[in-house]
């Protein structure tokens, strides 16, 4: 196992920056492959997987689930798709997590890796973040929003990140202990930011390759 794993707010850059990463050191990249996987398993299309990802049921999710389930003839059947919950995500993203990082070498991008991989000792933990008025700026380039949608977008994303890793994993999402190393992408750029992990990981994977050869030598 050896495996980079990127959590990111918002408008921070963390896809670019994980793309990046991955074309120099020529791993996997498991963010949108990732919800593929996910699709498939539970055999649903990713756009839902993607509606349902990092974040945790409201109650009125839970209260349509719940009629649905309970009560089908009470709601139009053509008016509902297939149900797909917050938590069966989670569920799914868990177990497929664990099993990619037990594959070839991959950056891994979001669904809680970082704690789902705690403890892994081949593994390096990255937060990257950016200021608030930086990250609406770019959230309202890319959605072609204005201040107030993209403000409500960025408040909603970072609720719902913090809610999905306290519900599944008992931790708070931006909790320092949780990562190795913690990235401002605004002051270092997309390929300052992507050179820094880089680095770090060469240095990190090479000594414990080191360690593991002398290890042997000892034998």
């Amino acid at each position: 196992m050896t495996v980079v794993t990127i959590a990111r707010q918002l408008g921070a850059g963390g896809e670019a920056v994980a793309n990046r990463l991955a074309g120099a050191l020529g791993w996997r990249l498991l963010d949108r492959a990732l919800v593929e996987r996910i699709a498939r398993e539970l055999e649903v299309a990713p756009e839902q997987v993607e509606a349902t990802t990092e974040r945790v049921e409201r109650f009125v999710e839970r209260l349509g689930m719940y009629l649905s389930e309970s009560f089908p003839e009470a709601l139009p059947g053509a008016a509902l798709p297939a149900a797909l919950s917050p938590e069966a995500t989670a569920r799914a993203a868990r177990r497929i997590v664990a099993q990619a990082a037990a594959e070839e070498p991959a950056v891994i991008v979001g669904h809680g890796a970082q704690c789902i991989l705690r403890g892994s000792p081949a593994t390096l933990h990255v937060l990257l973040h950016s200021p608030f008025d930086v990250r609406l700026a770019r959230v309202r380039e890319h959605f072609g929003v204005g201040e107030r949608a993209a403000a409500e977008r960025v408040r909603r994303s970072d609720a719902d990140r913090r809610a999905y890793v306290r519900e599944h994993f008992g931790a708070e999402w931006l909790d320092p202990a949780l990562y190795h190393l913690s990235i401002d992408t605004h002051r270092f750029g997309v390929e300052g930011s992507a050179e820094l992990i880089w680095e770090a990981a060469n240095r990190l994977f090479s000594h414990r390759d080191t360690e593991a050869q002398r290890g042997d030598g000892n034998r």
